[in-house]
Parts: C-alpha cells; structure tokens; sequence
C-alpha cells in the first residue's frame, strides 16, 4: 500500500508534490496536538498553509504558461522585478516595525539593523506579496470565467483533471495568509527578535565618539552611543542576560 503510493507520489506534478506534503504536514499536526500540545500544533500550520501555497503558485505559473505563453515571454520579466520591489518595500516596512517594537526607539536612526532584518523578513514579505497577488489572479480569473468564452474552456478543462480541488483550496489558504496568516508570521517575530535586534543594533548602528563627546564630560566615552534627535541619546549595555536599553539627554 505505502509502496504504490510512493510511486504515485513521484508520478505527481511538482504542485500536487506540495499540496499532499502540506496537507501530510496539517493532519499529522493534528494528531500531535493532543501530545505536544497547540503550540506543535500552530507551527505545523503554519508550514503546511505555506507549503499548500507554493503548491498554488507552481500551478499558477504552469497554468499562465501554458495558456497564455505570449504574455508569459513577454511579461515575465518586468513581472519578476516588480515583484521582488514589493516584496522588498514590505520586508523593509517589517523590519522598521520590528527594530521599532524591539528597542522602543526610531527605527529610522538604525539604518544598518533595519537594513540586516529586511533580509530577515523578505521571505514572510514575499509570501504576503504573493498571497495579494494570487487572490487578485484568482479573481481575474473567476470574473474571466463567467465573462470569457475562451477562458472558460480553458478553465473547465482543468476542473476535470483528477486533482482540480487542489487548486480551490490554494485558493482558500491564499485567503487566509492575506486575511490573519501573515499576522501570525509577524508577531512571531516581534516575540522572537528583540534580543537579536539590540544585539545587531549594538555591533552596526551604536559606536564609540570620545571626540564627539569630549565637550560633553557627564557622558561616559567609554561607551557606545547612538544620537537621536533633540539632544536624545541612548546607550546598550552588555550583561550576561542581553542588553540593558538606557535613554537619556545629553546636558
């Protein structure tokens, strides 16, 4: 039994590859979640949404390809490059709002750690993205299929492959990452990061200025600083258990 569904497993197109091991990854969360608890549970979701995502897309694209190869040619360029803009503004918004959350100071004066978590948060901003851009396919495509005659063969003829339910349900999980999927995603990280981001913070943004510092003698050059507007300055603090934030004004 576990033999000839592996075979048919290999035999599978690569989205449907994802679609089983994201729906694999759901049920067997399921089973766990009365062992380990919902928090094995939550983590399993959230993978296999993402994984029954990627599954929607590798379909999307080999249905655009398929069917409309000359817009494919000619458009898949700029639609590459305008995607992975999008996708870097959004990680660079996550980002400032991570280093913000995390240290409760401008996110605009730590320039170099909000530049190292842009790359930290492209992967969940690129998911979004395509989620956004997914839901509006998909309903440029309903809208076709009621309004197109053409489109509507189009789309009948993959309603009756073996697996057309797959791509409704890609569908439904592209929903549910645009609608609370990726809040989840983020508050991980704003729970996750701030001893991560003060440590970033600490190494690229905070430096040492004794000369900067000599007309001001009650701050101690022995220090890294960063300056903020308004005469603010702040100052971390290496200790055993992280970094300690002090913020005070220089007289």
């Amino acid at each position: 039994m576990f033999k000839k569904i592996l075979i048919e497993f290999k035999k599978d197109d690569v989205s449907i590859k994802f679609y089983k091991i994201g729906f694999l990854v759901f049920f067997i969360g399921v089973c766990f979640i009365f062992l380990a608890g919902s928090d094995l549970f939550l983590k399993m979701l959230y993978i296999s949404l993402i994984l029954i995502e990627a599954g929607f897309f590798i379909w999307f694209y080999k249905f655009f390809k398929n069917n409309f190869k000359f817009w494919y040619l000619r458009y898949l360029k700029s639609f590459w490059l305008f995607f992975n803009l999008a996708t870097l503004w959004v990680a660079n918004v996550y980002a400032s709002l991570v280093v913000n959350a995390s240290l409760g100071l401008p996110s605009s004066d730590f320039i170099y750690t909000v530049s190292f978590f842009t790359f930290i948060c492209y992967m969940p901003a690129s998911f979004f993205v395509a989620a956004i851009f997914g839901l509006f396919c998909s309903v440029v495509l309903v809208f076709g299929y009621l309004l197109s005659p053409v489109l509507n063969s189009i789309l009948k003829k993959e309603l009756s492959k073996r697996y057309f339910i797959f791509p409704i349900v890609g569908f439904l999980v592209t929903v549910s990452l645009v609608e609370w999927g990726q809040g989840k995603i983020m508050s991980f990280y704003f729970y996750k990061s701030p001893k991560y981001v003060r440590a970033i913070a600490y190494k690229a943004d905070y430096q040492y200025i004794p000369e900067y510092l000599k007309e001001f003698p009650k701050v101690s050059k022995s220090m890294k600083i960063k300056l903020h507007e308004n005469g603010v300055y702040s100052t971390l603090i290496e200790t055993e258990t992280g970094y300690d934030l002090k913020v005070d004004r220089i007289e």
